[in-house]
């Protein structure tokens, strides 16, 4: 069984003080403990749920130590803990199972879940100037930046990316810090296994451009014998998009103009464009790069070849980065669903069960399909790149061409809180709730009902079941699985009772037209910031009749498993590397 490192900023677990006080309590009083509801939170161990189960890998996952009780658990402190529910037989098929194994390795067992988790240490202040300031007060909404206009520019509450030469230090110290980690977790697996063993270094999204770089560099540090090192395939996955190099030529000049103006002298100072020139290529000390789409690989190329003297070639569905005596291989996979899963809690008899202010949503939603409304949905979590205000603008525009038409809408929108310490989120969720009730007290019927709580699967999927008009409005998205969840959630609904999506630019909408998919299948296009050309869409395609196709769920059934897509992954790190 060969050996595969997944390195991503967030782990699939943290130990929090209200985690292990109430596993304490529980087995003190002798009472059941409820499934903890953050286990694979932001969907990332769902995309890689079959490669955590013990079946063909050996896996171990690096991410960061965001729970208080992290780096005491990883100590065994808590052994006893886990011990007494091992007897007690609550863990592991109830509750996640801790046991220290040899090396001090932490082996994490949950139902079918069967894998290795470390922790990379990182003190608050370190996670602030890295993850908050640097990861997403600059990274985050630049990536984003992929055409005009600029959204900053053009909307109240997408925020202009904001570069400080500290968070950009501490990301670059958050990169050694992983990178280390990774090397000292592959050397126990050599300790404890065959060195000839394949071993995958994968690593996941823009928290991490650097760590590649870094843990190359320090593979030559160690000496590593040149057999040993070719055994080692490292790999990123970028869920984000990827920024439009000429788009984004304003803000460059701009931190330019506003270095001389401020009359910065610092012989060694970093600027946006220096910055964004070290991430570009300290990429290519991957073996291999996927991104979501062909657009997204052709903007990290041209933001190459504007920056670089590389060598491009194009080599069956890839492309060949050529600098030096190296080859890094780039690629569009986009990222799939749990295909199975999501049908099973969809499937005939499956109940929506979740509860708004004691009220059953289920019962709402059906008493007001029986009063002849036309329910509209939407489910995300809270970011200003999921397009939630201009949705709200499309949606009243929509209201207000059904009213002229003697028709009633209600719109239920979900969205999970997020990033809620960081002042542009806050920001958000008050423009938001503002908006529910500007629209509610101008048609006064209470037509939004926001659930700022979010619903946890699979009461998610339950509930997009129940939803005739979908909105997915992006202002720019990596893919949006969203898009998917909610055409296979009407796979068991009449063809003419199903209900129809509304997408605008996100990876999905790009995988989806490139595939031919259109009004017929039950998919309206929209661009989200001309609001009342996209209300008009709607309204005309309610008034067509439009409804999902089977064709459109047969192909995401079948083209957009998640595992098929880890699987594209990993074989493509282990097979592509070459020489140049």
């Amino acid at each position: 069984m060969s050996d595969l490192v997944i390195a991503s900023n967030r782990g699939p677990f943290s130990f929090s003080e209200d985690f292990v006080k109430e596993a304490e309590e529980s087995i003190e009083k002798g009472s059941s403990l409820p499934e903890p509801q953050d286990f694979g939170a932001g969907g990332l161990v769902g995309a890689m749920a079959g490669l955590l189960k013990g079946d063909n890998w050996d896996t171990t996952w690096i991410g960061a130590s965001m729970g208080e009780k992290d780096i005491d658990v990883a100590r065994g402190h808590y052994n006893f803990l886990f011990k007494k529910m091992l007897e007690e037989e609550i863990a592991p098929y109830h509750f996640p199972l801790i046991q220290i194994d040899e090396g001090n390795r932490m082996h994490f067992t949950y139902k079918e879940y069967d894998y290795y988790m470390r922790f990379a240490i990182f003190d608050t202040k370190h996670m602030h100037s890295y993850y908050s300031k640097f990861s997403n007060g600059f990274l985050w909404p630049l990536m984003h930046l992929t055409r005009s206009p600029l959204f900053y520019k053009k909307t109240s509450i997408f925020p202009k990316p904001h570069f400080e030469k500290n968070d950009f230090v501490q990301y670059t110290s958050s990169g050694v810090t992983l990178a280390n980690t990774i090397i000292d977790e592959i050397g126990k697996k050599r300790k404890l296994k065959d060195k000839k063993e394949d071993i995958v270094v994968w690593n996941q999204d823009y928290h991490l451009m650097q760590i590649a770089e870094v843990f190359k560099a320090l593979l030559m540090e160690n000496g590593d014998a040149g057999q040993e090192k070719a055994n080692i395939h490292v790999g990123q996955f970028m869920h984000t998009p990827f920024f439009n190099i000429h788009e984004i030529q304003g803000l460059i000049r701009e931190d330019k103009r506003r270095r001389i103006k401020e009359q910065i002298l610092d012989p060694f100072y970093e600027s946006i464009e220096t910055v964004l020139q070290k991430l570009t290529w300290g990429l290519l000390s991957n073996d291999f790069i996927g991104f979501h789409t062909k657009e997204y690989c052709d903007n990290y190329l041209e933001a190459l070849e504007e920056w670089f003297p590389v060598q491009i070639k194009i080599a069956n569905h890839s492309y060949e980065i050529i600098r030096q005596n190296d080859v890094t291989t780039l690629a569009a996979f986009p990222i799939g669903v749990d295909v199975d899963r999501i049908l099973s809690e969809v499937s005939d008899g499956k109940r929506l069960e979740y509860k708004i202010k004691n009220e059953d949503l289920c019962d709402k939603i059906s008493s007001d399909k029986k009063n002849g409304r036309i329910i509209f949905g939407g489910l995300e979590r809270c970011d200003y790149t999921k397009g939630l205000i201009e949705r709200f603008g499309i949606f009243n525009h929509v209201l207000n061409k059904l009213k002229g038409e003697k028709k009633e809408a209600r719109f239920y929108q979900v969205t999970a809180l997020s990033r809620s310490d960081n002042p542009d989120y806050q920001k958000l969720q008050a423009a938001l709730e503002g908006e529910v009730v500007k629209i509610n007290g101008t048609f006064q019927d209470g037509s939004v009902i926001h659930i700022s709580e979010g619903i946890p699967s699979p009461q998610n999927y339950r509930f997009m079941k129940e939803v005739d008009v979908m909105l997915v409005t992006p202002l720019e998205d990596g893919m949006n699985l969203v898009a998917f969840e909610y055409i296979l959630s009407q796979k068991f609904r009449h063809p003419k009772d199903r209900g129809m999506l509304i997408l605008s630019k996100s990876g999905a909408s790009r995988v989806l037209e490139q595939n031919g998919f259109g009004e017929e299948d039950g998919l309206i296009y929209i661009n989200v910031m001309r609001s009342k050309d996209a209300a008009k869409k709607m309204i005309q395609a309610l008034s067509k009749g439009l409804h999902l196709s089977e064709r459109i769920i047969d192909y995401v059934a079948a083209e957009h498993r998640v595992k098929d897509w880890a699987e594209k992954n990993i074989n493509a790190i282990l097979n592509c590397r070459k020489t140049a």
